[in-house]
């Protein structure tokens, strides 16, 4: 009698963790907190693959303004909204940036404050 219950009491919980795993599925599911995408493309080497890397993508900094200088951030491309593109922000609203202006013919630069958005 007691090795059916040790038994019984073994199936239900790892059926409690199956449970618990397939509940975590769907909510990550409905309610688009995280995926799975995959990138590509020069812009983002060494970081990223060319040939492309598939990386986990959270939904949820940026609803609660978690994000800072060095975060990869995917946005839909303002030229085709059908596609992604993989960026990383470099600075933050108030950040002073400084950047050359054409690094092949002169060593001048140019400095801006990134400004607050509304």
């Amino acid at each position: 009698m007691r090795q059916w219950r040790s038994i019984a009491k073994e199936a239900m919980d790892r059926a409690s963790i199956i449970v618990k795993f397939l509940c975590l599925l769907h909510v990550t599911d409905a309610y688009e907190l995280i995926e799975l995408m995959q990138v590509l493309g020069p812009s983002m080497l060494p970081t990223l693959n060319i040939t492309g890397d598939v990386v986990l993508v959270e939904h949820l900094s940026h609803r609660i303004g978690k994000l800072g200088s060095g975060d990869l951030v995917l946005v839909r491309s303002p030229l085709d909204p059908n596609k992604t593109l993989t960026k990383r922000i470099v600075a933050m609203e108030g950040d002073r940036v400084t950047f050359s202006l054409d690094p092949t013919r002169s060593f001048s630069s140019r400095s801006l404050v990134v400004p607050f958005s509304f």
